[in-house]
């Protein structure tokens, strides 16, 4: 049944085995495929951090409810103030956090290279690794969504990367972030290198991100235009969301500095992890419960700081979790997040058209009753279960066979 094929895919184990499937050593008898551990794909394994992928679970989670929020049209009768519920209200912060965990990721070779004295990355390993990582999956999207709705030039601008907005929906609306993580994946290496250069790259760095900082707040922050603020340059490119990678950066950085102390094992200092993970959160759910209040568009008209308010809050709440000794106070579902975010990116380019197409023609057919009906609440279910299915499809047959190449280019 769905359950138990679901159970056994997901309770993997991270170490290398020599039997396609074997028995875990709990006393759930549980089986999971050789093929899917978390360190699958992974250069550097011996590096990897599962927090970060659990907190990639978290990610698409929110961002899957936000928009089987936004599919299903909720009924004023389930909106209002409760707690925690602007994460699914405004559950597009789990991008935010996908972009600080880039900026975190990516920057950690570069930085340990320098803090411990090591020849920097190869930059043109760097850059087929990312193609290897984001193109085969994407391709696949995008040429299926022009398979299905015949909108082949949109196609050819979105595989270059191009803004192209909801011209292919329900497929495209989500790719605007892909666009925006390439901005990011073709300047990192520029950044790395002015920052850890030597003083004289410093200064530069510092002038760039100060003209940056003066563009940003005089087009966006102060709002002189606001029909302008609209757009993706102003609001979604790698000028308006910088801030969250550069956050990134700085978390990777701390955490470098951090992670070797003793005292960050003790359990007073697990504690004090726990209360930044809930005031952080806390403060989160405000600032959420605010875009809701003020509407999507208006926000990122008026206030769009709000974006970088949530990445340094993403970020005390990343080092909260990747910091050692973090691990064992994790509370529920660690392991399962932790394989969803290993699909993130799958269940990402997919959930929408899933939702899409499971959810609009029951919602046609039952008009207002639909709200009232267990169909309401069913059917996001369903949706996740069958994304994720699908996800583990196209990352067994798409995602995983280029990682595996990725793996063993060197750093």
């Amino acid at each position: 049944n769905l359950y138990w094929s679901l159970t056994h895919v997901f309770q993997g184990d991270d170490s290398d085995c020599t039997l396609p499937w074997r028995r875990e050593a709990s006393g759930l008898k549980n089986l999971s495929p050789r093929w899917f551990s978390l360190r699958s794909g992974i250069r550097g394994a011996g590096d990897y951090l599962e927090s970060v992928d659990t907190l990639r679970g978290w990610a698409i989670v929110m961002v899957f409810l936000f928009h089987a929020w936004g599919i299903s049209g909720a009924p004023e009768a389930v909106t209002g103030d409760v707690l925690l519920l602007a994460f699914v209200e405004a559950g597009r912060t789990g991008v935010t956090l996908f972009f600080v965990i880039s900026g975190f990721l990516l920057s950690l070779p570069w930085l340990s290279s320098k803090l411990q004295g090591e020849p920097s990355p190869r930059v043109g390993n760097y850059y087929l690794a990312r193609v290897l990582r984001i193109l085969p999956l994407y391709c696949c999207a995008v040429g299926f969504s022009a398979v299905v709705s015949g909108e082949w030039q949109v196609a050819l601008r979105a595989i270059t990367f191009q803004f192209v907005g909801f011209e292919i929906f329900p497929f495209s609306v989500v790719w605007w972030t892909l666009t925006t993580e390439v901005q990011f994946y073709l300047l990192l290496p520029l950044l790395m290198w002015l920052l850890l250069a030597g003083p004289l790259h410093r200064i530069c760095l510092i002038i760039l991100l100060l003209a940056w900082g003066f563009f940003y707040f005089t087009e966006v922050l102060s709002n002189p235009r606001g029909e302008v603020v609209g757009s993706y340059f102003f609001t979604k490119s790698i000028f308006a969301r910088l801030p969250a990678f550069l956050v990134g950066i700085v978390a990777a950085w701390i955490y470098l500095r951090l992670r070797s102390k003793p005292a960050l094992t003790a359990r007073r200092t697990r504690v004090l992890g726990m209360l930044v993970i809930g005031l952080s959160v806390l403060i989160l759910d405000r600032i959420l419960r605010a875009t809701v209040s003020l509407g999507e568009l208006a926000s990122e008209r008026s206030w769009h700081i709000h974006h970088t308010y949530e990445s340094l809050l993403w970020m005390a709440v990343l080092l909260a979790f990747v910091l050692p000794g973090r691990s064992g106070m994790l509370v529920g579902f660690h392991r399962w997040m932790a394989y969803i975010g290993k699909l993130s990116y799958s269940l990402y380019l997919w959930h929408v058209p899933v939702l899409f197409y499971l959810i609009y023609p029951f919602k046609g057919r039952m008009g207002e009753d639909y709200y009232g009906s267990s169909a309401f609440y069913l059917l996001p279910v369903m949706a996740f279960i069958m994304s994720l299915l699908v996800s583990v499809l196209t990352y067994r047959w798409i995602e995983l066979p280029a990682l595996n190449f990725k793996r063993r280019l060197p750093v």
